[in-house]
């Protein structure tokens, strides 16, 4: 797997060209097949019990996040987190990183109270 990461970033050791930008139509068809796919992917016994309208609107609701950058963001990089929390368990990540998400966050809160009051 780490092979097959390195060579998608650095093939023959060189970084990859930039993939061509997508049209917006094609934007638009993956957005609707992924939608479809997520829809198609809860049960009938979950719909059964939930209700088909509470679903969908769940589903919906869920798509809807995964369409905001910045949400999309935090989930990439609490994934990360986890990735180097269970691979380097005696660094005491945790707390490192925890330590540099209350800076970060610490600074965007100043960031952002200065910049409302100018």
């Amino acid at each position: 797997m780490l092979l097959y990461f390195r060579d998608s970033f650095w093939p023959d050791g060189k970084w990859s060209s930039e993939y061509p930008k997508r049209t917006s139509s094609s934007i638009s068809l993956t957005k609707f097949m992924g939608h479809t796919k997520l829809q198609g992917s809860v049960s009938d016994e979950l719909r059964n019990i939930m209700g088909k309208d509470t679903v969908r609107e769940g589903i919906d609701m869920v798509f809807r996040m995964f369409q905001t950058k910045q949400l999309n963001k935090l989930l990439y990089y609490s994934m990360i987190e986890s990735l180097l929390e269970v691979v380097f368990p005696e660094n005491k990540l945790k707390q490192s990183l925890a330590a540099l998400r209350r800076n970060i966050n610490q600074k965007f809160i100043i960031q952002n109270h200065s910049g409302s009051h100018r």
